[in-house]
């Protein structure tokens, strides 16, 4: 029993460190190579109002120190800006960046996680933009459709045969909005399988409107409002839903075209370096090469990322220690058990000379080599299940909606290092001994007469 609960709390422990540093890992990686890079430039005065007029200074010379500076890995220089959108169906608010595809492909990531299109790729008489998922559902550029390619190659396992034979009575009409492809699906379905499949299904035939027309409303360098026109030619979808929503990209060249800027005149320049605290130091040392310019880096532009990073090991072992304290009562339990079947026996080991130090290093061993058995076999476990878990993934799907939100992967791959599994087996080999105490210090009170008469 012992060994069993032993094994199960190393498992427990590992797992929830695992999960845990898995989904740091994952949130921070995101977080830099789709949000806010390892290194920003800005010009100090836009940082508070984000004004297209206050672009960055001397960007010659800060090009020619990046590309010369030693933890430069790639850079993109940025136009930002707020604009409105707007489209047939519906209006919203985003910030829109205007890049150079080439070199913002090299520090951000947002090109691969493109759902439908491309990233401002090829040559088009009407300007192209990329925008997030939820800006698409914002903007009504979401349709649905029960077309034969999809119900040929729909899941049968997930979808009974006749789901899809009532499905397929909507036709191949186009719906512009998930209500109204809802209630299409009523009308089919008997009340159970709607009330089962209906989100499901909607999910399966929708499809963005890619090459659908949006007009911008924007402000110039001089103050003047301007109403460019663009093109969706391509949708992206990251783990964060509010970054998705909040940001577009466009060609600077483009842009630059109806703000008034020149070629030279940025708002933001992005910078990725070789890993997270090379990037922390290019900040420092770009800071006195740079003191007219604001240069943060990923800690200052996201001090939550920064705690998290600071803090995800012991948060880990808060959630082992968490576990372990309810491992210590399965010991205690079985040891205090063991100690009460073998009464008669501790007696007559006291009554041939056995002295209670000894009785005491008896009971302390027993509980270390079964703790030690079962840290082994929950090391082993626990290696297996995380090396194969960290290839697949854990699916969290039925609540991706709320981690999402929170800007975190509905699927989590979890990692261990070494230490980790260290920590967690002498951490479990401390609680067995503490546990052991007790039973242990009740031997020590029996007395050598009574325990022999037990029977």
């Amino acid at each position: 029993m012992v060994i069993i609960a032993v094994m199960l709390g190393i498992f427990g422990g590992v797992m929830a460190m695992g999960i845990m540093q898995g989904w740091i890992e994952q949130r921070i990686h995101a977080s830099i190579y789709n949000e806010i890079s390892h290194v920003q430039i800005h010009n100090p005065k836009f940082m508070y109002n984000e004004e297209i007029q206050y672009t960055i200074k001397d960007y010659g010379k800060i090009t020619s120190i990046l590309d010369t500076m030693s933890g430069v890995v790639a850079y993109s220089p940025r136009v930002k800006l707020f604009a409105m959108a707007k489209t047939a169906g519906a209006a919203t608010g985003f910030t829109l960046k205007g890049v150079d595809a080439e070199k913002e492909m090299q520090v951000s990531e947002i090109y691969k996680n493109l759902v439908e299109g491309n990233f401002l790729e090829g040559e088009h008489r009407k300007p192209s933009i990329v925008i997030g998922s939820e800006t698409a559902k914002n903007l009504k550029l979401i349709n649905y459709q029960v077309t034969q390619g999809k119900l040929d190659s729909i899941n049968r396992e997930d979808f009974p045969g006749e789901v899809i034979d009532q499905i397929s009575k909507i036709g191949a009409k186009r719906f512009r909005n998930e209500n109204d492809f809802k209630s299409a699906l009523k009308k089919v379905l008997s009340g159970n399988d709607y009330k089962r499949y209906a989100n499901d299904l909607a999910k399966y035939f929708s499809f963005y409107r890619t090459r659908a027309s949006i007009a911008i409303t924007l402000q110039d360098k001089e103050g003047d409002l301007v109403y460019p026109v663009f093109r969706v030619r391509g949708i992206y979808k990251t783990t964060n839903t509010t970054f998705d929503a909040m940001n577009a990209f466009v060609d600077r060249e483009v842009l630059n075209r109806y703000t008034g800027l020149s070629e030279t005149e940025v708002n933001e320049i992005a910078i990725i370096s070789t890993d997270n605290d090379a990037g922390a130091l290019l900040a420092e040392k770009l800071s006195l090469r740079l003191p007219e310019q604001e240069v943060m880096s990923w800690r200052q532009l996201s001090p939550e990322l920064a705690m998290y990073t600071d803090f995800s090991t012991l948060i880990s072992y808060i959630y082992v220690i968490i576990i372990l304290f309810a491992l210590a009562f399965g010991i205690i339990n079985t040891m205090m058990m063991s100690v009460l079947e073998r009464i008669k026996e501790l007696g007559m080991l006291m009554a041939i000379g056995m002295n209670k130090k000894r009785v005491f290093s008896l009971i302390m061993t027993e509980s270390v080599f079964l703790t030690l058995t079962g840290a082994v076999a929950g090391m082993l476990f626990s290696g297996i299940m995380v090396a194969v878990l960290s290839r697949t993934g854990i699916n969290f799907s039925m609540w991706s909606e709320g981690f999402e939100a929170l800007g975190y992967a509905a699927i989590v791959y979890p990692f261990v290092t070494w230490q980790n599994y260290a920590g967690v087996t002498i951490m479990v080999i401390i609680t067995g001994m503490i546990a052991s105490i007790w039973p242990a210090r009740k031997a020590l009170r029996l007395n050598a007469v009574e325990a022999l008469r037990t029977e």
